[in-house]
């Protein structure tokens, strides 16, 4: 009998620290699975961050052609499917087209949400996020009400982020955020849409926080196993 080989994942390498959360929850969830001294079949590929960043989140017609380019280039080498660790990308990646399978946070939200039968949600997110339609209106289209923060919690939340991705955060900001979370999440779910963000979630350790990186991430050890 011919043994099934291993799914690889492609991860297109963006911010250092999300790419580095990701390797890093594959790794140990794969470890935890396999045991011994197993790591998550998986390839990088490595953007320049410079050549996206500025033009977040929304400057379309530079975005398109290079992350076009690099997905393409990804999917040259042997994997099977890919995780993108940039939330807000993914409105550029759905105005594109690809023949193998990108691990969409929102499209596994609403199936995970709706699993759980889950009909209402708070999101966390850059201030971007919590001020657009993007990932709103795919909720809705899905029956799942969307809450947002207060205007002053937003400016928190995103002030978090902004010191997450530099590295800059204190033990201050960590409380601050955890307060918004536990204010928020007393009689919600929150969704986190924002892989800086998800550096805390598993710190946190509150049962009523949906967070799409792990739930990308967790789809890709799913995959492994499949």
């Amino acid at each position: 009998m011919i043994k099934k080989q291993s799914e690889v994942l492609g991860i297109l390498g963006l911010g250092s620290r999300s790419t580095l959360f990701y390797l890093e929850q594959l790794n140990t969830q794969f470890h935890t699975l396999k045991g011994d001294y197993h790591t998550f079949p998986s390839i990088t590929h490595t953007v320049d961050f410079n050549t996206i960043n500025p033009y977040l989140p929304n400057q379309f017609n530079t975005l398109k052609p290079v992350v076009k380019q690099q997905i393409t280039s990804l999917f040259k080498d042997n994997v099977h499917s890919c995780i993108v660790p940039n939330i807000t990308l993914h409105e550029t990646i759905d105005q594109l087209q690809f023949d193998k399978p990108i691990l969409h946070p929102i499209t596994l939200s609403t199936q995970h949400l709706k699993a759980q039968n889950i009909s209402n949600v708070i999101v966390f997110g850059s201030l971007y996020t919590m001020s657009s339609d993007y990932i709103t209106n795919q909720l809705r289209s899905e029956n799942i009400t969307v809450t947002l923060p207060s205007k002053s919690d937003q400016i928190t939340i995103d002030n978090c982020r902004k010191k997450l991705y530099s590295y800059s955060e204190t033990d201050i900001d960590f409380e601050e955020y955890k307060a918004l979370i536990e204010k928020y999440s007393k009689n919600n779910i929150v969704l986190v849409a924002c892989t800086e963000l998800s550096l805390w979630t598993i710190a946190l350790n509150n049962k009523n926080i949906v967070d799409m990186a792990l739930l990308q991430i967790n789809k890709a050890i799913e995959r492994t196993r499949q």
